[in-house]
């Protein structure tokens, strides 16, 4: 009658209940989805619904008289005493969020709102509703995971900085036991471990190269651009059979691709010590993070490529530089080589085919400079052999360049003609060797090898195909270097025949001239002497520079010194020598420029006259040591106008004087002008000796001229 009563009652709810009344609040908590239970004011459990079960994982029997304590983890056993401060001053908590222990040990996140609970005025206890937020909590701490690893990511520009923040930041946001990052080679046949944390080294040693065709998850991953999930130990048996003789000492594995634009640039895989369920939402979440790593290794790489762009240009710019600085093949190789090993390699040597088609070494460099020895002591025993099947040999016979990514022990015993060879080969580390010809003009002049013993500095086809243009570039500039050196000695050989073999003696004068050509690697100019005596009451002193270098500026010279002796030899005045000379010049179908300074003078008294076409001024040393400038009546020099009029200035040399003409190549330097090189000249003139022989061999080794890019001719005569 009671319950048919509480049914028909006109505000009894759906399950027979009167709202408000005991018996309808009791429904309400035991149904609901949150768990709700009560404490007293010493906190002991009072109450406790079946989700208040289902969340901490104690029955009401097991929970009801206990101290609140046992779901509260040590560390917040502070917090319940605050919570419950406010509950006796009745303030009312609400959404606290916070961390309580299940019965199984596991931590639970909850948000917990307590409330007073009050008979008549006193509060007698607290009600806890408690919801279980761990999704909510995870999948924010997810998102903050993911947002610090993003932000880490965003930060690096260097592909080896991005692979360790994805293994660092990747293995602690999962809780990963261990990870790895294996990228796709170059040649896309293989995958190279490019860095790993929590492996023993021993377990790594067989996974540092395999090839993409494996059926091993980080390649299985990177062929079908999928996620491969593997719960347990069992599951990646059974999945990957290779595997089974592997030192596999995890229980669970995530591998995912590296994928960028839809294409893979690798795997990286994550190991767990525990089986591990992989749900929905921790894929998402893995993905995500392997996503945003993919994007960062992208990006990284395309900043290293230009980077490395840029590091390559500026090394050819540099090498291109070095070529072009010396004409001498044997200096600009040795720069070549000791260039290559500071940006390129750690070691480089270049071999020559001589005359006789053998090759030889002609130079090396090492970056550790103490084993640049061992090397170079290697070479001599073992010669490059023309015949080998690889190396300088064949390079140089087809003219492709040679790529030996990796170097085994394979190669090395395949190459070694005995055991102690075979241990000289090991000694030299080698790791990873490039061959590229030298070429020029379709013909191959020799070989430089490049050498890594950095296990980190594998070649790739970019790398020989800067070493290929160094070759080219290289080749060039020794061709080049080769040609100038016959044209070098066609020119001095040209003007040395026309030079004068030797000096007329002539009573009263002492003479003595010296010619140095220009510093090797440079182009003998047009510099010219002479010393005439068209009469007895006459001798004639001469010195000259034709503009230009090479045979054709000695050709010119030749002419000029042919004109000049013959104009001389006929007795006419200097003047009207120069004159012949400027209108020969004038009428030829080339213009030609040069310069001159003739001196005439009559060895019985030492007077006489002299002319100055654009020429530096002769200098005269008196007895006492006085010098003073033959600077007189200059004109333009030869060949400037088509008319000229030159005119003759006084000279007077006083028995002991000395007289000295050069070309500007003795005083003319970079550093400063003609002016100061003059008075450096007059001054190592008055300081030394008198002695016309003396005067020729000091006062260029005086002034530093006997390495300056432009030839020099010194002629010195003394009366008396």
């Amino acid at each position: 009658m009671a319950a048919a009563s509480r049914s028909t009652h006109p505000r009894a709810d759906a399950a027979g209940f009167e709202p408000g009344s005991p018996a309808h609040f009791e429904a309400l908590v035991e149904s609901s989805e949150d768990a709700i239970l009560s404490k007293d004011l010493k906190a002991v459990i009072t109450s406790w619904n079946r989700s208040a079960e289902r969340l901490y994982g104690y029955t009401e029997q097991e929970a009801v008289g206990r101290p609140i304590s046992m779901i509260i983890p040590p560390d917040r056993a502070d917090e319940e005493k605050k919570i419950l401060a406010g509950v006796l001053a009745g303030r009312r908590l609400e959404h606290y969020e916070t961390e309580r222990i299940r019965k199984d040990g596991v931590r639970v996140y909850v948000s917990l709102t307590v409330s007073p609970i009050r008979n008549a005025d006193a509060i007698v206890g607290a009600s806890v509703v408690a919801r279980d937020i761990g999704e909510r909590v995870r999948a924010r701490r997810r998102a903050e995971r993911l947002q610090e690893v993003t932000s880490a990511l965003a930060r690096e520009a260097e592909p080896d900085r991005a692979i360790e923040v994805l293994l660092e930041a990747g293995t602690e946001a999962l809780g990963a036991d261990a990870g790895a990052v294996g990228v796709v080679s170059a040649d896309g046949e293989r995958i190279e471990l490019a860095g790993s944390t929590g492996y023993s080294e021993e377990g790594l040693d067989a996974w540092r190269v395999f090839p993409l065709t494996a059926d091993v998850p980080m390649c299985v991953a990177v062929r079908e651009l999928a996620a491969v999930w593997n719960s347990s130990a069992e599951d990646v048996m059974r999945r990957f059979p290779p595997l089974r003789d592997a030192d596999f000492r995890f229980e669970a594995l995530a591998v995912l691709p590296l994928t960028t634009e839809g294409r893979a640039l690798g795997s990286v895989s994550f190991s767990f010590a525990q089986p591990r369920q992989f749900g929905p939402e921790e894929r998402a979440f893995v993905s995500a993070i392997v996503q945003q790593a993919a994007h960062s290794l992208g990006r990284a790489r395309i900043y290293d490529a230009e980077r490395r762009t840029r590091q390559r240009l500026a090394f050819l710019a540099r090498a291109s530089e070095v070529l072009g600085e010396s004409l001498d093949e044997h200096e600009t190789l040795e720069r070549i080589a000791e260039l290559s090993v500071r940006h390129l390699t750690d070691w480089c040597t270049i071999e020559m085919l001589d005359d006789d088609d053998v090759l030889t070494n002609v130079a090396l460099a090492h970056v550790d400079r103490s084993k640049a020895e061992m090397v170079r002591e290697y070479r001599r025993q073992h010669p490059p052999d023309p015949d080998a099947p690889a190396g300088s040999g064949p390079v140089i016979r087809s003219g492709e360049p040679e790529l030996i990514a990796r170097v085994d022990d394979a190669l090395l015993r395949a190459a070694a003609t005995d055991e102690a060879h075979l241990v000289t080969l090991r000694s030299l580390d080698l790791v990873s060797v490039m061959t590229v010809p030298l070429s020029a003009r379709d013909r191959n002049l020799g070989a430089m090898t490049f050498a890594s013993s950095d296990p980190e500095r594998i070649y790739d086809q970019d790398d020989l195909e800067l070493a290929a243009d160094l070759g080219r570039r290289a080749g060039q500039a020794l061709e080049t270097a080769r040609l100038y050196q016959r044209e070098h000695e066609t020119a001095l050989t040209l003007q040395r025949a026309l030079l004068p073999q030797t000096l007329p003696e002539i009573p009263g004068v002492e003479f003595a001239v010296r010619y140095l050509p220009a510093e090797a690697g440079l182009e003998v100019g047009g510099d010219w002497y002479d010393v005439l005596q068209p009469s007895a009451d006459r001798v004639d002193l001469v010195i000259g520079d034709v503009a230009g270098r090479g045979v054709r500026a000695a050709a010119v010279m030749g002419r000029l010194a042919i004109a000049l002796r013959a104009y001389a030899l006929q007795g006419q005045p200097v003047e009207e020598v120069v004159e012949g000379i400027n209108r020969l010049m004038s009428q030829s179908e080339s213009r030609e420029i040069a310069t001159l300074c003739q001196v005439s003078i009559d060895p019985g008294n030492g007077a006489g006259t002299y002319v100055r076409a654009g020429h530096p001024p002769a200098l005269l040393r008196a007895p006492n040591g006085e010098i003073s400038e033959l600077a007189g009546h200059g004109s333009p020099p030869l060949g400037w106008l088509d008319e000229l009029e030159p005119r003759a200035s006084p000279i007077r040399m006083e028995p002991g004087s000395v007289l000295l003409l050069y070309t500007d190549g003795l005083i003319e330097r970079r550093e400063f002008g003609l002016d100061v090189g003059i008075d450096r000249l007059k001054s190592a003139f008055a300081a030394g000796s008198a002695d016309p022989r003396v005067i020729v061999r000091e006062i260029p080794a005086a002034l530093g001229a006997e390495r300056v890019p432009d030839d020099i001719a010194v002629l010195a005569a003394r009366v008396g």
